[in-house]
Protein backbone atom coordinates (compact mmCIF):
# COMPACT_ATOMS: atom_id res chain seq x y z
CA UNK A 1 0.00 0.00 0.00
CA UNK A 2 3.02 2.42 0.62
CA UNK A 3 4.82 1.82 -2.21
CA UNK A 4 2.90 3.26 -5.35
CA UNK A 5 3.91 6.69 -5.56
CA UNK A 6 2.66 8.79 -8.28
CA UNK A 7 -0.39 6.19 -8.35
CA UNK A 8 -1.48 6.65 -4.97
CA UNK A 9 -4.82 7.96 -6.49
CA UNK A 10 -5.22 5.12 -8.48
CA UNK A 11 -7.28 1.48 -7.23
CA UNK A 12 -4.45 -1.33 -8.43
CA UNK A 13 -2.82 -0.88 -5.19
CA UNK A 14 -5.93 -1.30 -3.16
CA UNK A 15 -6.73 -4.52 -4.83
CA UNK A 16 -3.64 -6.01 -5.15
CA UNK A 17 -3.04 -5.51 -1.02
CA UNK A 18 -6.64 -7.00 -0.72
CA UNK A 19 -5.68 -9.41 -3.21
CA UNK A 20 -2.74 -11.00 -0.88
CA UNK A 21 -4.79 -13.06 1.90
CA UNK A 22 -6.44 -14.97 -1.84
CA UNK A 23 -2.90 -16.43 -2.95
CA UNK A 24 -2.09 -17.04 0.88
CA UNK A 25 -5.23 -19.01 0.69
CA UNK A 26 -4.12 -20.58 -2.72
CA UNK A 27 -0.80 -21.74 -1.45
CA UNK A 28 -2.42 -23.55 1.45
CA UNK A 29 -4.84 -25.15 -0.99
CA UNK A 30 -0.83 -25.88 -3.04
CA UNK A 31 0.70 -27.65 0.09
CA UNK A 32 0.65 -31.64 -0.54
CA UNK A 33 1.75 -31.91 3.75
CA UNK A 34 -0.92 -29.39 4.81
CA UNK A 35 -2.12 -30.65 8.17
CA UNK A 36 -5.14 -28.95 7.83
CA UNK A 37 -7.40 -27.33 4.98
CA UNK A 38 -9.21 -23.80 4.93
CA UNK A 39 -12.24 -23.55 6.61
CA UNK A 40 -15.51 -22.30 5.44
CA UNK A 41 -15.28 -19.06 7.31
CA UNK A 42 -11.16 -17.85 6.06
CA UNK A 43 -11.96 -19.01 2.44
CA UNK A 44 -15.13 -17.16 2.21
CA UNK A 45 -13.09 -14.05 3.79
CA UNK A 46 -10.58 -14.35 1.49
CA UNK A 47 -12.88 -14.08 -1.73
CA UNK A 48 -14.20 -11.45 -0.41
CA UNK A 49 -11.04 -9.43 -0.20
CA UNK A 50 -9.73 -11.04 -3.49
CA UNK A 51 -12.35 -9.92 -5.34
CA UNK A 52 -11.96 -6.36 -5.08
CA UNK A 53 -9.27 -6.77 -7.12
CA UNK A 54 -11.62 -7.94 -9.94
CA UNK A 55 -14.31 -5.25 -9.27
CA UNK A 56 -11.63 -2.31 -9.97
CA UNK A 57 -11.07 -3.58 -13.50
CA UNK A 58 -12.74 -7.37 -14.31
CA UNK A 59 -9.87 -8.17 -16.84
CA UNK A 60 -7.52 -8.93 -13.47
CA UNK A 61 -9.59 -12.27 -13.35
CA UNK A 62 -6.76 -14.24 -14.81
CA UNK A 63 -4.72 -13.29 -11.96
CA UNK A 64 -7.14 -14.86 -10.11
CA UNK A 65 -7.50 -18.08 -12.84
CA UNK A 66 -3.67 -18.40 -13.18
CA UNK A 67 -2.77 -19.22 -9.68
CA UNK A 68 -5.46 -21.36 -8.83
CA UNK A 69 -4.96 -23.55 -12.11
CA UNK A 70 -1.13 -23.83 -10.82
CA UNK A 71 -2.84 -25.37 -7.65
CA UNK A 72 -4.80 -27.55 -9.86
CA UNK A 73 -1.88 -29.09 -11.50
CA UNK A 74 -0.05 -29.38 -8.50
CA UNK A 75 -2.22 -31.41 -6.97
CA UNK A 76 -3.76 -33.26 -10.08
CA UNK A 77 -7.09 -32.15 -9.44
CA UNK A 78 -9.49 -29.75 -10.76
CA UNK A 79 -11.60 -29.20 -7.33
CA UNK A 80 -9.26 -26.19 -6.09
CA UNK A 81 -10.45 -24.26 -9.58
CA UNK A 82 -13.96 -24.90 -8.05
CA UNK A 83 -13.61 -23.92 -4.37
CA UNK A 84 -15.35 -21.70 -2.29
CA UNK A 85 -13.61 -18.53 -2.86
CA UNK A 86 -13.98 -18.46 -6.44
CA UNK A 87 -17.98 -18.83 -5.81
CA UNK A 88 -17.50 -16.40 -3.81
CA UNK A 89 -15.56 -14.17 -5.92
CA UNK A 90 -18.48 -14.91 -8.75
CA UNK A 91 -21.00 -13.87 -6.73
CA UNK A 92 -19.82 -10.54 -5.57
CA UNK A 93 -18.94 -9.49 -9.28
CA UNK A 94 -22.56 -10.53 -9.97
CA UNK A 95 -23.89 -9.08 -7.39
CA UNK A 96 -21.84 -5.36 -8.45
CA UNK A 97 -22.79 -5.61 -11.92
CA UNK A 98 -26.90 -6.20 -10.69
CA UNK A 99 -26.18 -2.74 -8.61
CA UNK A 100 -24.48 -1.25 -10.91
CA UNK A 101 -27.18 -1.74 -13.15
CA UNK A 102 -30.08 -1.13 -11.13
CA UNK A 103 -28.51 2.19 -9.38
CA UNK A 104 -26.27 3.74 -12.38
CA UNK A 105 -27.80 1.87 -15.61
CA UNK A 106 -26.06 5.03 -17.77
CA UNK A 107 -22.49 3.66 -16.97
CA UNK A 108 -23.63 0.21 -18.97
CA UNK A 109 -25.86 2.31 -21.42
CA UNK A 110 -23.51 5.54 -22.03
CA UNK A 111 -20.16 5.55 -20.28
CA UNK A 112 -18.89 2.33 -20.89
CA UNK A 113 -19.73 2.00 -25.31
CA UNK A 114 -18.08 5.63 -24.79
CA UNK A 115 -14.77 4.45 -23.34
CA UNK A 116 -14.56 1.03 -25.17
CA UNK A 117 -14.87 3.41 -28.72
CA UNK A 118 -12.12 5.74 -27.31
CA UNK A 119 -10.28 5.22 -24.72
CA UNK A 120 -9.42 1.68 -25.07
CA UNK A 121 -8.60 2.69 -28.99
CA UNK A 122 -5.42 4.25 -27.71
CA UNK A 123 -2.79 1.70 -27.76
CA UNK A 124 1.30 2.04 -27.28
CA UNK A 125 2.75 -1.03 -27.44
CA UNK A 126 6.57 0.75 -27.75
CA UNK A 127 6.92 2.54 -24.03
CA UNK A 128 5.56 -0.70 -22.40
CA UNK A 129 8.48 -2.78 -23.82
CA UNK A 130 10.80 -0.01 -23.12
CA UNK A 131 9.42 0.66 -19.60
CA UNK A 132 8.76 -2.68 -18.40
CA UNK A 133 11.38 -4.83 -20.32
CA UNK A 134 13.95 -4.79 -18.69
CA UNK A 135 12.17 -5.82 -15.75
CA UNK A 136 10.46 -8.08 -16.98
CA UNK A 137 13.72 -9.71 -17.72
CA UNK A 138 15.72 -9.28 -14.89
CA UNK A 139 12.90 -9.96 -11.91
CA UNK A 140 12.50 -13.55 -13.60
CA UNK A 141 16.14 -14.58 -13.18
CA UNK A 142 16.59 -13.51 -9.86
CA UNK A 143 13.43 -16.10 -9.22
CA UNK A 144 15.00 -18.51 -11.37
CA UNK A 145 18.47 -17.82 -8.84
CA UNK A 146 16.09 -18.18 -5.97
CA UNK A 147 14.43 -21.21 -6.86
CA UNK A 148 15.54 -23.90 -4.38
CA UNK A 149 15.99 -27.36 -6.27
CA UNK A 150 14.65 -29.72 -3.68
CA UNK A 151 11.17 -27.93 -2.78
CA UNK A 152 7.79 -26.42 -4.05
CA UNK A 153 7.54 -22.75 -2.66
CA UNK A 154 4.16 -22.63 -2.84
CA UNK A 155 4.24 -18.58 -1.70
CA UNK A 156 6.73 -17.78 -4.33
CA UNK A 157 4.88 -19.76 -6.65
CA UNK A 158 1.37 -18.57 -6.66
CA UNK A 159 3.01 -15.16 -6.38
CA UNK A 160 5.00 -15.69 -9.48
CA UNK A 161 1.47 -16.91 -11.29
CA UNK A 162 -0.12 -14.27 -10.41
CA UNK A 163 2.46 -11.76 -11.50
CA UNK A 164 2.71 -13.36 -14.89
CA UNK A 165 -0.90 -13.32 -15.51
CA UNK A 166 -0.78 -9.63 -14.36
CA UNK A 167 0.96 -8.98 -17.94
CA UNK A 168 -2.25 -9.54 -19.50
CA UNK A 169 -4.02 -6.48 -18.15
CA UNK A 170 -0.71 -4.55 -18.84
CA UNK A 171 -0.27 -4.91 -22.47
CA UNK A 172 -4.40 -5.56 -22.81
CA UNK A 173 -4.78 -1.60 -21.84
CA UNK A 174 -1.91 -0.73 -23.67
CA UNK A 175 -1.54 2.51 -21.98
CA UNK A 176 2.23 1.93 -20.61
CA UNK A 177 0.97 3.82 -17.13
CA UNK A 178 2.29 3.07 -14.46
CA UNK A 179 -0.54 1.61 -12.26
CA UNK A 180 -1.17 -0.80 -14.96
CA UNK A 181 1.89 -2.84 -14.51
CA UNK A 182 1.95 -2.20 -10.43
CA UNK A 183 -0.11 -5.73 -10.23
CA UNK A 184 3.02 -7.42 -11.81
CA UNK A 185 5.53 -5.58 -10.84
CA UNK A 186 4.23 -6.29 -6.92
CA UNK A 187 3.95 -9.79 -7.13
CA UNK A 188 7.33 -10.45 -9.07
CA UNK A 189 8.73 -8.78 -5.86
CA UNK A 190 6.11 -10.98 -4.02
CA UNK A 191 8.02 -13.71 -5.04
CA UNK A 192 11.18 -12.55 -4.68
CA UNK A 193 10.92 -11.63 -1.37
CA UNK A 194 9.75 -15.48 -0.52
CA UNK A 195 12.19 -16.85 -1.57
CA UNK A 196 14.56 -14.92 0.35
CA UNK A 197 12.36 -16.19 3.35
CA UNK A 198 13.08 -19.67 2.63
CA UNK A 199 16.35 -21.19 4.65
CA UNK A 200 20.15 -20.41 2.65
CA UNK A 201 20.37 -24.24 2.81
CA UNK A 202 17.15 -24.55 -0.13
CA UNK A 203 18.18 -22.14 -2.29
CA UNK A 204 20.11 -23.40 -5.23
CA UNK A 205 23.08 -21.24 -6.83
CA UNK A 206 22.29 -21.59 -10.77
CA UNK A 207 25.10 -21.46 -13.25
CA UNK A 208 27.29 -18.21 -13.37
CA UNK A 209 25.53 -16.59 -11.20
CA UNK A 210 26.86 -18.62 -8.51
CA UNK A 211 30.24 -17.20 -8.77
CA UNK A 212 28.58 -13.30 -8.38
CA UNK A 213 30.31 -12.18 -5.15
CA UNK A 214 27.53 -10.53 -4.10
CA UNK A 215 24.73 -12.18 -1.26
CA UNK A 216 21.06 -12.24 -2.87
CA UNK A 217 19.59 -9.89 -0.64
CA UNK A 218 22.12 -7.22 -2.30
CA UNK A 219 21.86 -8.69 -5.89
CA UNK A 220 18.07 -8.26 -5.68
CA UNK A 221 18.11 -5.04 -3.79
CA UNK A 222 19.45 -4.34 -7.08
CA UNK A 223 16.72 -5.78 -9.32
CA UNK A 224 13.75 -4.66 -7.07
CA UNK A 225 14.62 -1.04 -6.95
CA UNK A 226 14.70 -0.44 -10.79
CA UNK A 227 11.74 -2.12 -10.42
CA UNK A 228 9.90 0.60 -8.66
CA UNK A 229 11.72 3.23 -10.41
CA UNK A 230 7.95 3.53 -12.58
CA UNK A 231 6.25 4.68 -9.47
CA UNK A 232 9.51 7.05 -7.89
CA UNK A 233 8.08 10.38 -9.57
CA UNK A 234 5.41 11.86 -7.18
CA UNK A 235 3.05 14.33 -8.26
CA UNK A 236 3.55 16.73 -5.53
CA UNK A 237 0.99 19.75 -5.06
CA UNK A 238 3.10 23.16 -4.99
CA UNK A 239 2.09 24.33 -1.50
CA UNK A 240 2.03 28.40 -3.06
CA UNK A 241 -0.67 27.07 -5.20
CA UNK A 242 -3.10 25.68 -2.29
CA UNK A 243 -2.05 28.64 -0.21
CA UNK A 244 -3.07 31.27 -3.06
CA UNK A 245 -6.38 29.07 -3.79
CA UNK A 246 -7.15 29.39 0.27
CA UNK A 247 -6.52 32.64 0.63
CA UNK A 248 -8.74 33.92 -2.09
CA UNK A 249 -11.45 31.29 -1.84
CA UNK A 250 -13.67 29.23 0.85
CA UNK A 251 -15.40 26.05 -0.74
CA UNK A 252 -15.04 27.02 -4.26
CA UNK A 253 -16.88 25.45 -7.19
CA UNK A 254 -14.04 24.09 -9.33
CA UNK A 255 -13.73 23.05 -12.81
CA UNK A 256 -11.11 21.71 -14.85
CA UNK A 257 -9.31 22.46 -18.06
CA UNK A 258 -6.66 19.20 -18.52
CA UNK A 259 -6.46 15.87 -20.08
CA UNK A 260 -5.25 14.49 -16.56
CA UNK A 261 -7.27 14.09 -13.48
CA UNK A 262 -3.77 14.28 -11.65
CA UNK A 263 -4.45 18.56 -12.75
CA UNK A 264 -7.06 18.59 -10.00
CA UNK A 265 -6.82 15.63 -8.17
CA UNK A 266 -5.95 15.74 -4.81
CA UNK A 267 -5.61 19.60 -5.53
CA UNK A 268 -9.45 19.86 -5.63
CA UNK A 269 -9.73 18.19 -2.25
CA UNK A 270 -6.84 20.75 -0.48
CA UNK A 271 -8.29 23.69 -1.22
CA UNK A 272 -12.19 22.01 -0.23
CA UNK A 273 -13.18 22.34 -3.33
CA UNK A 274 -16.21 20.85 -5.19
CA UNK A 275 -16.07 20.00 -9.09
CA UNK A 276 -19.31 20.79 -10.81
CA UNK A 277 -18.51 19.65 -14.32
CA UNK A 278 -20.05 16.84 -15.82
CA UNK A 279 -16.82 15.24 -16.90
CA UNK A 280 -13.92 16.11 -14.58
CA UNK A 281 -10.80 15.80 -16.66
CA UNK A 282 -11.07 16.22 -20.26
CA UNK A 283 -9.60 12.80 -21.77
CA UNK A 284 -12.68 12.44 -23.75
CA UNK A 285 -11.98 15.34 -26.12
CA UNK A 286 -8.31 14.63 -25.64
CA UNK A 287 -8.71 11.27 -27.06
CA UNK A 288 -11.01 11.31 -29.13
CA UNK A 289 -8.77 14.22 -30.94
CA UNK A 290 -5.88 11.78 -31.25
CA UNK A 291 -8.16 9.27 -32.93
CA UNK A 292 -9.38 11.82 -35.10
CA UNK A 293 -5.69 13.10 -36.20
CA UNK A 294 -4.72 9.17 -36.61
CA UNK A 295 -8.06 8.48 -38.87
CA UNK A 296 -7.12 11.11 -41.08
CA UNK A 297 -3.15 10.27 -41.64
CA UNK A 298 -4.67 6.78 -42.29
CA UNK A 299 -6.92 7.98 -44.76
CA UNK A 300 -9.89 6.23 -43.21
CA UNK A 301 -11.99 9.37 -43.30
CA UNK A 302 -15.36 7.92 -41.81
CA UNK A 303 -13.46 6.93 -38.24
CA UNK A 304 -11.79 10.83 -38.22
CA UNK A 305 -15.55 12.31 -38.73
CA UNK A 306 -17.14 10.07 -35.82
CA UNK A 307 -14.05 11.20 -33.72
CA UNK A 308 -14.02 14.94 -34.36
CA UNK A 309 -17.71 14.65 -34.12
CA UNK A 310 -17.31 13.53 -30.36
CA UNK A 311 -14.78 15.53 -29.91
CA UNK A 312 -17.21 18.35 -30.99
CA UNK A 313 -19.84 17.44 -29.29
CA UNK A 314 -18.01 17.62 -26.17
CA UNK A 315 -16.15 20.49 -26.26
CA UNK A 316 -19.27 22.22 -27.21
CA UNK A 317 -21.17 20.70 -24.14
CA UNK A 318 -18.17 21.61 -21.82
CA UNK A 319 -18.78 25.48 -22.65
CA UNK A 320 -22.47 25.33 -22.31
CA UNK A 321 -21.58 23.67 -19.24
CA UNK A 322 -19.08 26.54 -18.06
CA UNK A 323 -20.99 29.22 -19.07
CA UNK A 324 -24.43 27.60 -17.03
CA UNK A 325 -22.56 26.70 -13.55
CA UNK A 326 -19.83 29.70 -14.19
CA UNK A 327 -17.17 28.02 -11.82
CA UNK A 328 -15.25 30.00 -9.29
CA UNK A 329 -12.42 28.35 -9.80
CA UNK A 330 -10.53 27.45 -12.93
CA UNK A 331 -7.64 25.06 -12.78
CA UNK A 332 -5.58 25.28 -16.37
CA UNK A 333 -2.79 22.92 -17.75
CA UNK A 334 -0.36 24.71 -19.37
CA UNK A 335 0.99 21.93 -21.16
CA UNK A 336 -1.75 20.28 -22.85
CA UNK A 337 -1.16 22.61 -26.18
CA UNK A 338 -3.08 20.85 -29.28
CA UNK A 339 -6.58 20.04 -27.02
CA UNK A 340 -6.50 23.50 -24.94
CA UNK A 341 -5.39 25.07 -27.88
CA UNK A 342 -8.83 23.91 -29.67
CA UNK A 343 -10.80 24.57 -26.55
CA UNK A 344 -9.64 28.24 -26.29
CA UNK A 345 -9.29 29.59 -29.84
CA UNK A 346 -12.81 27.08 -31.21
CA UNK A 347 -15.13 26.70 -29.12
CA UNK A 348 -15.49 29.94 -26.76
CA UNK A 349 -13.39 29.34 -23.95
CA UNK A 350 -11.83 32.36 -24.99
CA UNK A 351 -14.37 34.27 -23.96
CA UNK A 352 -14.96 32.72 -20.90
CA UNK A 353 -11.46 33.17 -19.78
CA UNK A 354 -11.72 37.07 -20.37
CA UNK A 355 -14.02 36.99 -16.86
CA UNK A 356 -11.58 35.12 -15.21
CA UNK A 357 -8.07 36.69 -13.84
CA UNK A 358 -5.14 34.58 -12.98
CA UNK A 359 -4.57 33.79 -9.53
CA UNK A 360 -1.46 31.91 -9.89
CA UNK A 361 0.34 29.50 -11.66
CA UNK A 362 3.38 26.95 -11.81
CA UNK A 363 5.09 25.68 -14.75
CA UNK A 364 2.62 22.91 -14.72
CA UNK A 365 -0.50 25.13 -14.08
CA UNK A 366 -2.16 28.46 -14.12
CA UNK A 367 -5.54 29.21 -11.62
CA UNK A 368 -8.19 31.29 -12.83
CA UNK A 369 -10.59 32.36 -10.12
CA UNK A 370 -13.73 34.34 -11.77
CA UNK A 371 -13.51 38.28 -11.60
CA UNK A 372 -16.57 39.00 -9.66
CA UNK A 373 -15.91 35.67 -7.14
CA UNK A 374 -16.42 37.54 -3.27
CA UNK A 375 -14.96 35.20 -0.93
CA UNK A 376 -17.21 34.38 1.97
CA UNK A 377 -16.35 34.95 5.47
CA UNK A 378 -16.08 31.36 6.89
CA UNK A 379 -16.53 29.61 9.66
CA UNK A 380 -12.79 29.55 10.74
CA UNK A 381 -12.52 33.47 9.96
CA UNK A 382 -15.36 34.41 12.84
CA UNK A 383 -13.86 31.94 15.29
CA UNK A 384 -10.39 33.63 14.73
CA UNK A 385 -12.32 37.33 14.91
CA UNK A 386 -14.19 36.31 18.00
CA UNK A 387 -11.03 34.79 19.86
CA UNK A 388 -9.88 37.04 22.98
CA UNK A 389 -6.00 36.72 22.29
CA UNK A 390 -3.07 34.79 20.01
CA UNK A 391 -3.63 32.04 22.25
CA UNK A 392 -7.27 31.97 21.95
CA UNK A 393 -6.95 32.02 18.17
CA UNK A 394 -4.08 29.55 17.92
CA UNK A 395 -7.02 27.09 20.32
Amino acid sequence: MIFPGNIFSEREHIGVALFMPLLALHAWRAQKEARAQPGFWIAALAGLSGSVLVLIKPYYAVMVLAPALLVAVRGRNLRPVFALEHWVIGGVCIAYLEAVTLIHPEFLRDVYPQLMDVYAQIRIFLPIVVQYGIICCFLPVLVWWLWPSNRFPELAAVALAAAIAGLFPLFYQAKGWGYHGYPMIFYAVAAILCLLALPRAERQSAGLLSRIGFSPRALVLVGVVPAFLPYSIVHRIDPALVMAIRAATDRPTVALISSSMSSGHPLNRMIDGRFVSTHVSDWLGAFSLTLSKRAELSGDAAAATHYKTIMVRYAEGKREEFERLWPDVILFQKHDNPRTRQLVEHFGFDSILAHYRVLAENDGLRIYLRDDYVRPKSHADELVMSATSPAAASD
